[in-house]
């Protein structure tokens, strides 16, 4: 196996996506629809109405999560505080409300139960992230009411990247944060853009941009630490990527980030193997890697488990599965 390919030339090559948030638009009328597919369809229709003693101002979200990460549902919030599933499977869920880069600003148990169960929720006056978010909202940014004309160029921006129309898109997210300069999310939508355009030095700067104005903005911590190691800056990168994760360990796109940036380091290999591990189930190529480690020290029978597994995981038309099978016939 080609050693210098494997550690840098795969590591970033069609795997990381840059996060764009969705539009937040029209949210009284139209909720995002419930992402749970199939199962979802078997489910029950869910109304909440979310109430506090300090008026919400902005865009915020509700998600239903299970097993502390993974999103069943997820819907806007409207400006009244209530919010629809469509369809939801009974059970045990973690309600969160989001606010700007999907800062948890508060989270509770909720049981999901009865034909149209009604969710009843009361966030206290200074709402808190969650035990693992990794920091709160600031108040600043909790009652930032978005300029209609800023949120429309947003919206447009949105639309522009979802066609592919990249530079467009870039404009309108300029112009968003040229009303609003307060609008976290157009910083991170219009460091996308500039990544799209292979702008990284400016998408960096976007990027920071927004993180300076919502610290725990997880979206744009992310999206920062693939563009610094796609400019090898890897020790930097390691740190944003660090920043993520510690916000939200369920980004395994971004542990490959880590690991990368770790392996151009020469770092500890046993937390690298372990970055690796945990995300070969959004990035197969993880286990190419890992599979080249673990053969430079010697542990081969472990790497052929490893491409074992990434054929198993790719499918018949996958570039990399001839030279895989070639190397585990040797």
């Amino acid at each position: 196996m080609e050693t210098k390919e494997m550690k840098t030339g795969i590591s970033l090559a069609g795997t990381i996506l840059l996060v764009v948030m969705t539009a937040p638009t029209q949210f009284a009328e139209n909720h995002l629809p419930d992402l749970r597919g199939d199962r979802g369809r078997r489910g029950v229709f869910v109304h909440g109405q979310i109430s506090s003693e300090t008026p919400f101002a902005g865009t915020f979200m509700v998600e239903l999560v299970t097993n502390g990460h993974s999103v069943a549902a997820s819907t806007y919030m409207g400006p009244d505080g209530s919010f629809e599933f469509a369809s939801v499977m009974p059970g045990g869920y973690e309600l969160r409300m989001t606010g700007v880069g999907g800062t948890v600003i508060y989270s509770q148990a909720v049981l999901i139960a009865g034909p149209e169960p009604n969710l009843s929720i009361n966030v206290p006056v200074r709402p808190s992230a969650a035990p693992n978010s990794g920091g709160t909202i600031s108040i600043r940014q909790l009652q930032h009411k978005i300029p209609p004309e800023a949120r429309k160029e947003f919206n447009e921006g949105v639309k522009a990247s979802k066609k592919g129309d990249h530079q467009s898109a870039l404009d309108h997210f300029q112009r968003s944060v040229s009303i609003d300069p307060e609008l976290a999310d157009g910083y991170n939508n219009l460091g996308s853009a500039h990544a799209a355009l292979a702008q990284l030095e400016q998408a960096a700067k976007q990027f920071q941009k927004a993180i300076d104005l919502v610290p725990d903005h997880s979206l744009a911590l992310a999206n920062l630490s693939v563009t610094l190691c796609k400019m090898e800056q890897y020790p930097d990168a390691e740190q944003v990527a660090r920043r993520a994760l510690k916000l939200d360990s369920g980004l395994l796109k971004i542990r490959y980030i880590l690991a990368v940036s770790l392996i151009a380091q020469h770092r500890n290999n046993a937390e690298v193997l372990e970055n690796l591990e945990r995300a070969a189930s959004e990035v197969p190529k993880a286990r190419l890697v890992a599979a080249e480690l673990l053969v430079e020290t010697g542990r081969r029978d472990d790497a052929a488990k490893q491409l074992e597994e990434y054929l198993g995981a790719t499918p018949e038309q996958d570039a990399g599965r001839q030279k895989v099978e070639t190397w585990l016939a040797e």
